[in-house]
């Protein structure tokens, strides 16, 4: 219970924060909880549909994010794809989180790396053809990876992410330049730059020094710092539970 009297502010998804949420007060804190994503649909669903009418030319479809799984098998769903079909769909997908939401759709998932690796997967399927459903600000490392591995990869849009506006990213700066956390975290490096950029204006030196920086790996961890903001706390576990865990190690 070191979290007791601590406040964490949450900055993932409404929708997707209840565990962190769980997380923290089982360990005596308050989570607050403002998203720094909102996860909605592309603006085109062209490519998307087609990649999923063509679905049988593909060797198999490989997921990053629990959002993309959701995303592109919710649509394959509307489209009037059934089950049994997208059973039969050889599924990749990076992390439990991940393969959990292809598997509430019906997909087999094959392999789950413990950590990602675009060279592995592509080595793995040189010569193969690779679906990959994204979100609009995903890297394009991953994908280069692959091609460059000798997998043929077709990437499309399935989900586009933004920031917070408005009356939200006013509370949400004000809060934090009046000290009100005593750690930020962050699930994401999208959530990382949403958040940075509030703070333009008053720069990010204004954010207190007692406000502790709590990221969920390592990649997330990169972004943030170069953003210029220190990370004083990296989950080992790269998962809610993980990254509640690490931040109540810290406070002990």
């Amino acid at each position: 219970m070191n979290l007791r009297n601590r406040i964490v502010l949450v900055t993932r998804p409404r929708g997707q924060s209840d565990e962190m949420v769980r997380a923290i007060e089982e360990r005596g804190g308050t989570a607050v909880v403002i998203p720094m994503i909102s996860i909605d649909p592309p603006s085109s669903w062209k490519e998307c549909d087609e990649a999923i009418a063509r679905i049988a030319e593909y060797d198999a479809v490989a997921f990053t994010s629990a959002n993309a799984a959701e995303s592109f098998f919710g649509r394959a769903l509307l489209l009037g794809m059934d089950e049994r079909r997208l059973g039969g769909v050889r599924t990749l997908a990076v992390g439990e989180k991940t393969a959990a939401a292809a598997r509430s759709f019906g997909a087999q998932v094959e392999l789950v790396p413990g950590e990602f690796s675009g060279h592995a997967l592509g080595s793995a399927f040189a010569g193969k053809r690779i679906l990959l459903p994204r979100g609009n600000l995903a890297r394009e490392s991953s994908a280069d990876l692959m091609r460059e591995s000798g997998a043929a990869v077709d990437a499309v849009t399935v989900y586009t992410t933004s920031g917070p506006s408005g009356i939200a990213a006013e509370s949400v700066v004000r809060r934090v330049l009046g000290g009100e956390f005593d750690v930020v975290s962050f699930a994401s490096p999208s959530a990382a730059s949403n958040f940075c950029s509030l703070f333009a204006p008053h720069g990010l030196s204004s954010v207190p020094d007692h406000a502790r920086i709590a990221v969920i790996g390592p990649t997330t961890a990169d972004a943030v710092r170069s953003l210029g903001l220190p990370v004083d706390i990296v989950a080992r576990e790269s998962t809610a539970q993980g990254l509640a865990r690490s931040i109540d190690e810290f406070f002990s």
